[in-house]
């Protein structure tokens, strides 16, 4: 657990080509008007027409982050436990699970409940069944028991993961979701809780909001100088539970509902806040609802934090 991991800035590449297509391309900019690093006629030639037009409506609506702006969201995730992400655009509804989906595997992992990426866990994996399938009497002769009971504690923590994900995806098809907590520790009184706070985000169809990927690598670009999630000290492993904030008569059976449900107060808490800017149409506001009838879901299962 004494391994370094991702926390500055400097790491976004490696952590963003995990959890983003290849096709991607972004730039970075000097903020004093110096010579840029990627020169921007040269990129936006590598793109497709919409690629480049998501690209200028990240970079041009708003301007990339310099380093008075990054001493701000570092000042401020120190101090408040706060990062704001601001998109110029709207988003998608799956867009919005992508976030969620992204952000509670890149929280398992930087704070030390995963041995290593989610992607690198999927792919080790698959090798060790490989491996099992293609040598299973050997193998299972080799494996010391202390191997195994760590094989298979990756694997239900995978299972769980994965679990967890896939009903993500079920919730966010049939309701609104502002908000999601990551609650590491006690559902009760948890040691460390993470909201993601989407209430600012204005939604819209896929033909009209910003590409997905672009909007992650802005996302982690933010929070990674934020350096939200980065601890010098060890972190015990804990049991993770999300809880959602959804429509009480959305129809979802997986989750649990609470209705008496009250976000915890006590213990080490952050908050995730993602918003959209101005739109091409002009749209700023979010549409109003009754929150009345929006009640938090939990899930029944717990993901272990698992270290090799």
């Amino acid at each position: 657990m004494g391994e370094e991991r991702l926390g500055k800035a400097g790491d976004v590449n490696t952590m963003m080509s995990l959890i983003t297509k290849p096709d991607t391309v972004t730039h970075t900019q000097q903020c004093d008007g110096q010579t840029k690093e990627t020169d921007k006629g040269l990129l936006l030639g590598h793109m497709t027409e919409q690629q480049a037009s998501d690209y200028r409506q990240v970079t041009v609506q708003q301007p990339e982050l310099c380093v008075d702006d990054d001493e701000e969201i570092m000042r401020r995730a120190r101090e408040e436990g706060r990062v704001d992400v601001l998109f110029p655009g709207c988003v998608t509804q799956d867009g919005c699970c992508r976030f969620v989906c992204e952000l509670l595997k890149c929280v398992l992992y930087q704070r030390q409940q995963l041995p290593m990426t989610y992607d690198q866990m999927v792919f080790f994996q698959k090798q060790q069944l490989a491996t099992t399938q293609l040598e299973e009497g050997a193998v299972r002769k080799s494996i010391k028991p202390s191997g195994d009971t760590n094989w298979q504690r990756c694997q239900r923590t995978l299972r769980e993961l994965d679990e967890v994900l896939g009903h993500l995806e079920v919730l966010f098809s049939l309701s609104y979701i502002p908000r999601v907590l990551f609650l590491l520790g006690s559902s009760g009184i948890p040691t460390e809780l993470y909201e993601i706070n989407m209430e600012a985000l204005v939604q819209g169809g896929s033909d009209r909001s910003l590409r997905t990927s672009l909007c992650l690598r802005r996302l982690f670009r933010t929070l990674f100088v934020a350096d939200l999630l980065s601890d010098v000290k060890p972190v015990r492993l804990m049991g993770t539970t999300v809880v959602a904030l959804a429509h009480r008569d959305c129809g979802v059976e997986w989750f649990k509902p609470k209705v008496d449900f009250k976000v915890p107060t006590r213990g080490k808490r952050h908050v995730i806040s993602l918003a959209s800017g101005a739109t091409e149409s002009g749209q700023t506001k979010v549409d109003a609802r009754d929150w009345d009838d929006y009640i938090w879901f939990q899930t029944p299962v717990t993901i272990k934090g698992f270290c090799k």
